[in-house]
């Protein structure tokens, strides 16, 4: 006799119905914790792991456009030598049999759910933006932002093909302006020539 569609044989993983734009990495499910179902995450992209209070829900997957949904029921933290990690707990993962299902998958937050102040952006939007000193110099484009043990840095793609590194602090990045596309940064001797 045929299994009905809705059998357990049958059953293929649901899909969140969210487009991939509209979705940020917000870390990295590093390894589960406990046995009731909880995740080490290692957050990324943010500057302030606490973010993670403020989700509803966070998607699981290697990509944006295949991932879970699942609505967050608990967060706390966890000191390391790297910094903070996130423990979180999720509606549909309570053992941790479930939890390494989920192990080394990306961890994705709705863009409209990440509140962000006015002077702070997603790591995405920076990507491709002119990079400018403060007397007008070209000195390429955002193509990356790397995290280091000291602080984050701009990865900057030279006309040359070069690479130039700027640290992400406010001393040296002047102004970041989403609507002309561009970043000014004040040279630093030594650094970018």
């Amino acid at each position: 006799m045929p299994s009905s569609p809705d059998s357990p044989s049958d059953a293929r993983p649901e899909y969140a119905d969210i487009p991939a734009d509209a979705l940020v990495q917000v870390g990295f499910v590093y390894r589960p914790h406990g046995i009731e179902g909880e995740l080490k995450i290692n957050p990324e992209q943010t500057d302030d792991p606490a973010r993670f209070e403020e989700l509803p829900t966070v998607y699981f997957g290697g990509q944006p456009h295949r991932v879970r949904r699942h609505d967050i029921r608990s967060v706390r933290y966890q000191e390391t030598k790297r910094g903070t990690t996130v423990i979180l707990g999720v509606e549909g993962i309570t053992t941790r049999s479930d939890a390494e299902t989920v192990t080394k998958l990306k961890v994705f937050a709705a863009e409209e759910d990440l509140a962000l102040d006015d002077d702070e952006f997603f790591v995405h939007e920076l990507v491709g933006l002119e990079v400018v000193t403060d007397d007008g110099t070209l000195l390429g484009t955002v193509s990356n932002f790397q995290e280091m043990p000291a602080h984050e840095v701009f990865v900057i793609r030279r006309p040359d093909g070069g690479e130039a590194m700027v640290p992400a602090v406010e001393d040296f990045i002047l102004d970041v302006d989403l609507d002309a596309e561009r970043v000014t940064v004040r040279p630093i001797e030594g650094l970018i020539d």
